[in-house]
């Protein structure tokens, strides 16, 4: 009995240390999984953010000048300028502005045109006195100037005018004399422009024409009753500038 339990003090003691050393093998892992494991977690890139596309309001005129050449004076011609917002956001004009004599426009402010709209403009030239006359159309948004149009024109005076008519004689024997009558527009309503003329007259001078107007005229013929006939064929002149 005392042999034995000496004996087996150091085997026993042998087992433990070899228990301990597995344990402590087995503490440390594997190489390869240490090695693993103390890799840094890789950080996630963001995704880029687009950039917000920039925008801008961009006017533009056609044409961009007006000149309106010679007009009487007192007399009118207009003409018309097509605004187009080029850019990609809308635009407000709040205040147009005129310089010159004899010049007016017809736009109403505000007015708000959207990417990519257009709108036409009159602008009118009524010359008071005769001259050349310069000016401009300013167009602004918010006190700011965003499109100028140049103006130009001349105001001539009148030059007198006068329109020859004549006509074919009547084939009724009953004819006493004719009358002539001038209208502004094609089929009438016309006003008479002569006295009653002989019937041996087949010709009449206006003398009352305007520069730069259009006139239509008839003759009738009238019997000794004081009946007129229905009207001739229409004639057509344009009166010129100056």
């Amino acid at each position: 009995m005392f042999k034995l339990t000496i004996a087996r003090k150091p085997y026993a003691l042998f087992l433990l240390l070899a228990l301990m050393s597995f344990v402590a093998a087995g503490c440390a892992g594997r190489p390869d999984q240490a090695a693993k494991s103390a890799s840094p977690t890789p950080t996630p890139v963001p995704s880029p953010i687009p950039s917000p596309t920039p925008t801008s309001a961009g006017l533009t005129a056609t044409p961009n000048s007006l000149n309106f050449g010679n007009q009487v004076v007192n007399g009118t011609s207009s003409q018309n300028v097509k605004l187009t917002n080029s850019g990609t956001a809308p635009v407000t004009i709040t205040q147009d502005t005129l310089t010159g004599t004899g010049f007016s426009t017809g736009i109403t402010t505000p007015m708000t045109l959207n990417a990519g709209q257009s709108a036409n403009v009159g602008v009118v030239f009524s010359p008071k006195a005769a001259g050349t006359a310069s000016g401009s159309l300013t167009l602004s948004s918010n006190s700011t100037s965003i499109l100028t149009i140049t103006l130009a024109g001349t105001g001539v005076n009148p030059t007198a005018h006068s329109v020859d008519i004549s006509w074919n004689a009547s084939s009724s024997s009953n004819v006493q004399g004719y009358n002539v009558y001038r209208g502004s527009a094609s089929g009438g309503p016309y006003t008479k422009i002569s006295p009653t003329l002989s019937v041996s007259t087949l010709a009449f001078t206006d003398t009352a024409p305007v520069s730069g107007s259009n006139y239509f005229y008839v003759v009738t013929a009238v019997d000794s009753n004081g009946l007129e006939s229905a009207a001739s064929n229409e004639a057509n002149v344009t009166v010129p500038t100056p």
